[in-house]
């Protein structure tokens, strides 16, 4: 298997673990900290494939640049689910 390969199949991973834990945060209720830990921890997991994958030598620079793009995205929705968490917790 090749490396890309193997970073493909560590994405779809990834993803479908990103893709349950949105779909398990999006019907909890106003404050569930487990559920909202693990939609961070797997948006960090995708966003971390996404920067192995630009980071293949024979990656083009027009698909490093999306790739590092989608990978900043996914970081973003992690610390945002964050802080809309912390919000709740201290009653804001």
């Amino acid at each position: 298997m090749s490396e890309f390969d193997l970073l493909a199949s560590q994405w779809e991973d990834a993803y479908r673990a990103y893709t349950a834990a949105e779909d398990a945060n999006r019907y909890a209720g106003a404050v569930d900290p487990e559920k909202v830990a693990r939609l961070a921890v797997s948006c960090r997991e995708v966003a971390s494939v996404w920067r192995n994958l630009a980071a293949l030598p024979k990656t083009d620079w027009w698909a490093k640049a999306a790739a590092l793009h989608a990978a900043d995205m996914f970081e973003h929705h992690a610390a945002a689910t964050e802080t809309r968490t912390l919000g709740w917790q201290e009653g804001r």
